[in-house]
């Protein structure tokens, strides 16, 4: 059973989260052997240009493909054991990450 709110209508319910299945948040990243390798091989104070993940800046779907590689480099640098990194892209779409 569940009780409503007073404001909302129907809009709103109080329910069990004991009685709700609940989907992972996000996509699954792809992650590459060889980003993996790379990133590996980085030394503290290093950066890496990894120029087969570039993006065309131009393209429509600039910002979600940069989300998409930011997302395999941060999974390659957390495997890799690098706990803090940073990435940066250069303004021709070429994701640089320094660890």
């Amino acid at each position: 059973m569940s009780t409503k709110p007073n404001s909302g209508g129907d809009d709103f319910e109080i329910v069990d989260p004991s009685k709700i299945e609940f989907v992972r948040r996000g996509r699954k990243t792809n992650l590459d052997p060889k980003v993996l390798n790379a990133v590996k091989g980085l030394a503290k104070g290093q950066t890496l240009a990894i120029r087969m993940l570039a993006v065309d800046p131009a393209s429509p779907d600039f910002r979600n493909e940069k989300a998409k590689v930011s997302a395999q480099i941060r999974k390659a640098c957390e495997n890799a054991g690098h706990k803090k990194h940073r990435i940066n892209w250069t303004a021709q779409g070429v994701p640089c990450v320094t660890v």
